[in-house]
């Protein structure tokens, strides 16, 4: 275990992975948590899908009313688990939220790595699939997982998830039904269409601020 510091917040993480937590002390990615910081409220309940290792969890939780914390990587998950348990949150749930209910297959170049995706052809300089580094794991959609979670109130959704943005943004229904904010990272060398744009072009229309940065966006 090791003490560290999220843009000037303490918590105590597993030791690894070591590397990522250096990079959050040095501010790589204080911009991320400037995001959180501009538009996470008290009132909020925190979904984090693909939390990984559990940064945005964390650090989410000096605000939020509510944490629920989502990864279906076996490597990550088990970091997570005990990252979450560290600093008194709830339990994450092992799964991958998806555009269909039942089981998927996932895979990664090295997993725990946080690039564990549906996809397994290289992309964004990521290489592709190596052997023995697959599994199946259940899965759900978005809708189905906040009816089953019974999460109510507003919600702020933080998205990672390697390329599946691509299938959980096509239920607009959704979006335009609970109007959570949005903080989604973009991987579209990963999307299987190019359609896709249309899609989050269509989502983006339900929001009166949209902002844009490299490779994410926040609606809110």
């Amino acid at each position: 275990m090791k003490d560290v510091k999220i843009n000037g917040k303490p918590f105590t993480v597993a030791d690894e992975p070591a590397d990522f937590w250096g990079w959050v002390e040095r501010g790589n990615y204080n911009p991320e948590w400037a995001r959180l910081d501009d538009f996470l409220k008290p009132e909020h309940t925190f979904l984090d899908l693909g939390a990984w290792v559990g940064s945005h969890s964390l650090y989410a939780s000096r605000v939020a009313s509510h944490i629920v914390s989502v990864e279906p990587d076996p490597v990550a998950f088990t970091i997570l688990e005990q990252n979450l348990k560290l600093n008194g949150l709830p339990e994450p749930h092992r799964l991958a939220i998806a555009g269909k209910e039942g089981v998927i297959t996932l895979g990664s170049g090295f997993l725990g790595a946080s690039t564990t995706r549906v996809n397994p052809r290289e992309g964004g300089g990521i290489g592709a699939w190596e052997p023995g580094h697959q599994f199946d794991i259940p899965c759900t959609t978005l809708r189905q997982f906040v009816a089953r979670e019974q999460l109510t109130g507003p919600l702020f959704i933080k998205i990672d998830v390697e390329g599946s943005e691509e299938d959980i943004i096509r239920d607009f229904e959704f979006f335009e039904e609970y109007r959570p904010v949005v903080y989604l990272s973009l991987h579209p060398f990963w999307w299987r269409s190019q359609e896709t744009w249309k899609q989050l072009d269509k989502l983006s229309s339900l929001y009166s601020q949209v902002i844009k940065a490299h490779q994410e966006i926040v609606l809110a």
